[in-house]
């Protein structure tokens, strides 16, 4: 099962400068905040306790080539569900690039593991139920966060179950199609939430209140990926360099020193280098770590 707009929900709340995300706050259509912020405590309880380290544990044993490779084989199996939305878009141009892509990766690309169509200037750009509802006019709806699934609204809630039932991988009579279904979902959610880890950490090092980042992140990427990006400018969040006191003229007022720490993140692939994060769109198919 594709990891959906929780993950890229919350790419969007990495990444969005805490300024903008402030600017747009109110924009956000969030009637359920209560029940909301409960939900974004709970996941970020379990993602400490579980999904973290298991991405963690992934990302320590695959090497990066291999990590892109299973990144790539993912989005060629989505290629059934972008191109009926590049149809119902009336995205011509677009779909005949999902099928070129899509035929590539998947005998030269050897099952989609490797990518020469993008070498190729066939650049690949997702699509989803919930952004062919926007494009047609449907407004978001409310704004709600779910444990596991997390950011979403109702238009996309919706966008997620259509896309789930025009996945071939979901109803096409094989043979052993439950376990190919459940495994694809694991792996992506693993893969997924690896790509996160050091925006995750950044967020938290950096955000006043991560429920607020969430929510207003999420929004603002779920409006660029409608407008193909042709409304939003994502602006990466610049690390925080730490202050180094001066200890030769100390205050005369602060009779105790205090010093504070950044937390570290991994020596290792940082968000931007995850494949599935490069072009940023969205995709509005549930399952997947949409962490606080």
């Amino acid at each position: 099962m594709r990891s959906g707009l929780a993950a890229l929900g919350f790419v969007a709340a990495c990444v969005i400068a805490p300024a903008t995300a402030r600017a747009q706050e109110t924009q956000v259509h969030d009637p359920w905040e209560g029940f909301n912020r409960k939900m974004f405590a709970l996941n970020d309880t379990l993602d400490r306790a579980i999904f973290a380290p298991i991405a963690r544990g992934y990302r320590a044993i695959t090497p990066r080539p291999v990590r892109h490779g299973v990144v790539n084989f993912l989005n060629n199996l989505r290629s059934p569900v972008v191109l009926v939305n590049n149809v119902l878009q009336g995205d011509a141009h677009q779909a005949g690039t999902t099928v070129a892509r899509f035929g590539i990766n998947s005998t030269v690309g050897l099952l989609g593991v490797l990518d020469p169509a993008t070498n190729m200037g066939l650049a690949r750009r997702d699509e989803d139920f919930g952004q062919t509802l926007g494009r047609w006019g449907a407004h978001p709806g409310p704004y709600l966060f779910l444990p596991i699934i997390g950011p979403t609204s109702v238009r996309d809630g919706v966008g997620s179950l259509v896309d789930l039932a025009v996945d071939p991988i979901n109803w096409a009579d094989y043979d052993g199609r439950t376990a190919v279904v459940v495994g694809r979902g694991a792996l992506n959610a693993v893969s997924t939430r690896e790509g996160l880890l050091d925006a995750n950490d950044q967020m938290r090092r950096t955000s006043l209140d991560p429920y607020v980042s969430v929510r207003s992140g999420y929004s603002l990427l779920r409006e660029s990926a409608v407008s193909n990006g042709a409304t939003q400018d994502v602006t990466p969040l610049q690390d925080i360099p730490d202050v180094e006191p001066d200890t030769a003229t100390p205050p005369a007022s602060a009779p105790n020193s205090v010093t504070s720490a950044t937390p570290s993140t991994e020596n290792s692939a940082a968000p931007n280098d995850h494949p599935s994060l490069n072009n940023i769109q969205s995709s509005s198919s549930p399952v997947n770590l949409g962490v606080g």
